[in-house]
């Protein structure tokens, strides 16, 4: 007798080979586009996933069409009708399916051989021939999901057809069916798994285990003697930021001059309940270690998690002798994708609230003694920063310097930026005016010979760079114009499948070399130098700083 399972899977076998020929071809089309390069490649088992995730959505779309066009023939040509349920067509589409599937398999891994090359990486190898294993698997549990949704509004139409017509009722139930799917998975699925991650997060943030590194002993940081803010407010990362901060000592060791020691300040979202008082917290620690006294004065805004990348700011602590002071403020436990969601808005928020405060400070501070005034952010931090500002004009009149590295496409003034670029210039690469002011380099040598105002690095396969939900439906700039030479010559657009392969490209986004994916590196230290007459170091002292930072999150 067959188990249960087996008996599942025969039927579901059954049903997508009898009921839409039609979704079995374009559901081999779709797997065949599922196979395609992307910006970055992908273990054996994500492919897999996205292949069948592909695979199930052609096959849906198929049915679909399939329906429509049977339902047209039925009025005009019934005759048709009978050809294409024919037992015939019914035996030929899957084999032409199939042929299309093997012959497709090979040539398309060929062509991701050029991602792997180009990254230096090494292909899977014999992995990739669990891809198809994988991809059932994937298929068989959506459609088995379909099927069961399909029952269950097929058992509501049919008792609603005894008080209502047989089209209403049909209506009503394929409504009531999808919100009630609607309201299962937010409750039970979505909001628990966010509640359970924002509580568990929050947790790792306020409790302190023997793996925290313990209260500095110098007052120049958030919690440090003559500091009223306790340590453990300050959450697992900034715990981290302030432990990390380099001395005085560390730093002439480098550059063979005095030093300052630097100043770093973090208010965690456990110091105090709202934005407003977690900005008041960090005016005074500002006004507690003199940091309007500084040279240059960093607001860093961090990801979602409250990291703060060194990278981002240890160039500038170098730069300036260690006369800096390097500021930031949590506003979420979770990580960025997670954060975006639940809370897009307090990354904004706090940015603003953060930037507001200091400028209005350092407005009262005399010209000729005024630090100088730095913004920077990378993902989702870069998105709160640029969210602080009104359009590029504000941002370029109110700070003096801005660094953004890795900025998500919903970014707004990125987005204000491309679709304001100079004629001829390339989504990936906009030119801003002049090209003076805003930079966007996609590579290091972009900069070769400018001192922008504000930098953006964003590299040219960063698929959180370049993946926003209108891939769904419309094939982006970036994809049309001349490839950048990161970018596969392979990649193609595809409606909805170009949207979920680099929605999973993300997920390796920073499993390769700097320069590379999602990560950075020491790509601001080259930044910064670029943009600051301070940074004017000789080649032997920028790599020995370069050396220092390697490998430093």
């Amino acid at each position: 007798m067959r188990s249960a399972a087996e008996r599942a899977a025969r039927a579901v076998a059954s049903w997508v080979l009898r009921r839409s020929p039609a979704g079995l071809l374009l559901a081999a089309a779709f797997f065949w586009f599922s196979l395609q390069p992307s910006l970055l490649p992908r273990t054996w088992v994500l492919q897999g996933v996205l292949s069948g995730l592909l695979t199930a959505i052609g096959y849906g779309l198929g049915a679909l069409i399939g329906l429509v066009v049977r339902t047209v023939l039925a009025r005009v040509r019934p005759g048709a009708v009978v050809v294409l349920r024919s037992r015939h067509m019914r035996l030929w589409l899957p084999a032409l399916a199939a042929v299309v599937v093997v012959l497709t398999y090979g040539e398309s891994l060929d062509r991701q051989a050029w991602t792997y090359e180009r990254l230096g990486v090494d292909e899977p190898g014999w992995p990739l021939l669990g891809v198809p294993l994988v991809a059932a698997l994937v298929l068989l549990v959506v459609v088995g999901v379909a099927l069961a949704l399909r029952a269950v509004r097929n058992v509501l139409a049919r008792r609603g057809r005894r008080f209502l017509g047989p089209v209403v009722a049909s209506v009503l139930a394929t409504v009531l069916t999808a919100v009630v799917v609607i309201a299962a998975l937010n409750t039970w699925a979505y909001q628990r798994t966010i509640d359970g991650l924002n509580s568990s997060m929050s947790l790792s943030d306020t409790v302190l285990t023997p793996f925290d590194p313990d209260p500095p002993q110098t007052s120049y940081v958030t919690s440090g003697p003559g500091s009223d803010v306790a340590w453990d407010g300050l959450g697992d990362q900034g715990r981290t930021f302030l432990g990390r901060r380099p001395s005085a000592e560390r730093i002439t060791e480098l550059t063979g001059e005095p030093a300052a020691e630097p100043i770093r300040l973090y208010v965690g979202r456990g110091t105090a309940d709202s934005v407003d008082e977690r900005v008041d917290v960090l005016l005074e620690e500002m006004d507690r270690t003199d940091a309007w006294t500084r040279s240059v004065v960093v607001v860093n805004v961090p990801t979602g998690t409250g990291w703060m990348n060194e990278q981002l700011f240890v160039p500038l602590e170098y730069f300036y002798d260690g006369d800096s002071a390097v500021v930031g403020i949590q506003y979420s436990h979770l990580p960025s994708p997670i954060a975006y969601l639940m809370e897009q808005d307090a990354a904004i928020v706090t940015a603003r609230a953060m930037l507001d405060a200091v400028r209005e400070r350092l407005a009262a501070v005399p010209e000729a003694e005024r630090p100088l005034l730095v913004v920077t952010g990378e993902s989702l931090g870069a998105y709160g920063g640029q969210g602080a500002f009104a359009d590029l004009d504000a941002m370029t009149a109110q700070v003096d310097r801005a660094l953004w590295v890795g900025s998500p496409a919903f970014t707004e003034l990125r987005r204000t930026a491309e679709r304001e670029r100079v004629r001829g210039s390339r989504q990936v690469a906009p030119v801003v005016g002049d090209g003076g002011t805003i930079r966007f380099a996609n590579r290091i040598s972009d900069l070769d010979g400018a001192s922008p105002r504000v930098t953006y690095l964003q590299n040219a396969d960063d698929p959180i760079v370049w993946w926003e939900p209108s891939l769904a439906w419309g094939e982006p700039d970036w994809m049309q114009e001349r490839r950048d030479p990161a970018v596969s010559p392979y990649l193609r657009w595809w409606p909805t499948g170009t949207f979920f392969a680099l929605a999973l490209d993300m997920a390796g986004g920073n499993d390769f070399d700097e320069g590379n994916g999602h990560l950075y590196g020491t790509q601001p230290l080259d930044a910064w130098r670029a943009m600051l007459p301070q940074a004017d170091w000789d080649d032997e002292r920028v790599e020995a700083l370069r050396e220092r930072l390697r490998g430093v999150r």
